[in-house]
């Protein structure tokens, strides 16, 4: 089975990204694919975190195999196939990539679909918007960036999710890109 996943980030409204990725893939695979559709250093740490409906995190995957130290679970994502994890649709994961200053990224379940053998897996269909700085150290903050008011990044997703098309994205075809 092909899962489909929607991302977006808290910093800028305007970015979207969405990723078919087998079932079977690991998590680290997945990983790979964001790195490089986002054009991130993959020299820099990044983990998955299962997230519930409010966003708050659950169980990390890791790159590396480490401890952590909020007492949750924490497992290498090259260990972890998707499917062990996500099942169903709306099942979320939050995509930390910058550690030390807590920014990440938005992930839901949106579709499980049949796989299309033209098609090499992971892969982004939908690409909207610049991806974020990746680094905090990298820019200053015009603002503070909260995660109190997880309702905006919700409104967001049911918005898009509502006929889960792109055309009101401007892109109606993924076969055009």
């Amino acid at each position: 089975m092909i899962y489909k996943f929607r991302m977006l980030s808290d910093e800028d409204k305007l970015f979207l990204r969405d990723f078919e990725v087998d079932a079977d893939s690991t998590f680290y695979a997945f990983h790979k694919a964001i790195q490089e559709n986002l054009g991130f250093d993959p020299g820099q740490l990044a983990s998955f975190f299962l997230a519930d409906e409010q966003w708050n995190k659950g169980m990390e995957l890791t790159l590396i195999d480490m401890q952590n130290d909020t007492g949750m679970a924490a497992i290498p994502m090259e260990r972890v196939k998707i499917k062990e994890l996500m099942s169903n649709r709306r099942e979320r994961l939050l995509y930390v990539y910058d550690i030390f200053a807590d920014r990440n990224l938005f992930i839901e379940l949106i579709d499980i679909q049949e796989p299309n053998p033209d098609v090499k897996y992971p892969v982004c269909t939908a690409s909207v918007g610049d991806a974020p700085i990746q680094l905090a150290e990298d820019f200053a903050f015009e603002e503070n960036i909260s995660m109190e008011e997880p309702n905006e990044i919700d409104e967001l997703f049911d918005e898009l999710n509502d006929d889960d098309e792109l055309g009101s994205l401007g892109l109606d075809d993924k076969d055009e890109w």
